[in-house]
């Protein structure tokens, strides 16, 4: 299969590059007689160049009856009219070079032969070029019946029809030249993939070479209205054309609603309730569409460009279906669908319902939070009472007590040692750091007792 479609492809370049050639070569090519008997000329009546790149224009004459050419005949070619010449058969001084070197004159006059060549062509060249032949016995003759026409131009891509999304195509550039050397390079600049390019050459019986390019790529609708470059560079001089591809393709569908950020597919509408749904088509060329409800036409739509929007006011059970939008072009048809459910509003009994419910809830759980709230409080009372019953008086509550069997002693006895041991006496105390003992009856006397030791 790929065999057959590369023999395809070449049969197709040899074929196109020919019909170039023959409209190149030709152009129009006529022979035309003078108004003198005898001196006609023939040569192409238009001749295009790339700019930067070489041409021959090919040309041959005769003269009229009297007159034969030897080889002092001198052969001129003029831009125009009144501009000096451009190209001479000889190198005499009186015909200085204007072009440095770029005009040259190829024929050869005594054998009747006219042609000339330009290279790296520049787009002041483009105009009418006359010829004159001067030789002896006074002859001295300007054609100007036939002025071949030069263009400058860039180069050329074809075919330049529509293409079609996800058929292969393929599209050539074409460089005529006869510039000596290496041909010239070209290069495909776009969005499409520029990786399978081939190159062609096709010589012509004139001396003139032309050159090709061919690119093969699948097209997508995103290439519709891209551009693609094809660049031809010559001796570092380079010149381009650039196409906007025409890509046609199916109908693209979108259906969204307002204020959403994607596509829809279903949407859940309320007794009452109204809604748009907008029904957004991308297509090359232009489509015709509309929205049908099941298999029946909708006639609430409005379009605007692209654009056709489905509106549904005041909804109802019976505008639950399925919604559909069409478009179709040249290229075919597609569709997009969007199913609207409806749901019944709740009735006002429910709602009390459900109102009274919340009410009761949230009672419960007050009345619950209260008894919780005085249980804990009282909880807490009761662990402070038994704490403070437990814990010790403080550092700072030192209690003196009196030691020893007061009845035992007299004031006699308590005299007496007290005169001799009085020494010995020794105190003692008791400290409760924690618990604050109940309070004992004050008395402005305290009561030290003597322990005295034998």
């Amino acid at each position: 299969m790929g065999g057959r479609r590369s023999w395809f492809y070449w049969k197709y370049h040899i074929i196109l590059l020919s019909i170039l050639s023959v409209q190149w070569k030709g152009m129009n090519c006529q022979e035309q007689k003078e108004a003198l008997p005898g001196f006609k000329i023939e040569a192409p009546a238009e001749v295009r160049v790339q700019r930067g790149l070489c041409v021959r224009i090919p040309c041959n004459f005769t003269v009229g009856p009297g007159y034969t050419l030897t080889r002092d005949a001198i052969g001129i070619w003029y831009k125009g009219e009144k501009n000096p010449p451009v190209a001479a058969s000889t190198n005499s001084s009186q015909f200085p070079d204007t072009t440095n070197g770029r005009f040259i004159f190829t024929g050869n006059v005594s054998a009747g032969d006219c042609s000339f060549s330009i290279s790296d062509a520049q787009s002041e060249d483009a105009d009418l070029y006359q010829f004159r032949v001067e030789d002896r016995d006074g002859l001295k003759f300007t054609y100007v019946v036939i002025k071949p026409s030069v263009s400058v131009t860039e180069p050329d891509i074809s075919p330049t029809k529509d293409l079609i999304a996800d058929k292969e195509v393929t599209l050539t550039c074409t460089a005529p030249t006869n510039c000596p050397g290496l041909p010239p390079t070209f290069t495909w600049e776009g969005s499409v993939n520029t990786e399978r390019i081939r190159m062609y050459e096709l010589p012509q019986q004139d001396g003139n070479v032309i050159y090709s390019s061919s690119i093969t790529f699948t097209p997508s609708p995103r290439d519709h209205n891209s551009s693609l470059t094809c660049t031809v560079t010559y001796r570092n001089v380079s010149t381009n054309t650039n196409i906007t591809l025409n890509v046609e393709y199916l109908p693209i569908l979108k259906i969204t609603l307002p204020g959403g950020t994607g596509e829809s597919s279903s949407l859940i509408m309320r007794e009452g309730d109204s809604q748009e749904i907008y029904c957004t088509v991308d297509s090359n060329p232009k489509a015709n569409f509309s929205w049908t409800k099941g298999n029946s036409p909708v006639g609430n739509t409005k379009q605007n460009g692209q654009n056709l929007t489905l509106s549904l006011r005041n909804v109802t059970e019976n505008d639950t279906a399925v919604y559909t939008c069409t478009a179709q072009n040249q290229r075919g048809s597609n569709s997009r669908s969007i199913t609207v459910s409806f749901e019944t509003a709740q009735k006002p009994q429910t709602n009390f319902l459900i109102v009274g419910l919340c009410i009761l809830f949230f009672t419960l759980v007050a009345i619950t939070a209260v008894f919780v709230f005085r249980w804990m409080r009282k909880k807490k009372d009761l662990q402070k009472d038994n704490t403070a019953k437990e814990m010790p008086t403080s550092d700072g509550d030192v209690i003196y007590n009196n030691i020893g069997n007061m009845g035992s002693f007299t004031n006699e006895s308590f005299m007496d040692t007290e005169k001799d041991e009085q020494d010995k006496v020794q105190y003692a105390s008791l400290s409760f750091s924690t618990i604050k003992p109940k309070e004992a009856p004050q008395t402005e006397d305290i009561i030290y007792s003597e322990v005295k030791r034998n």
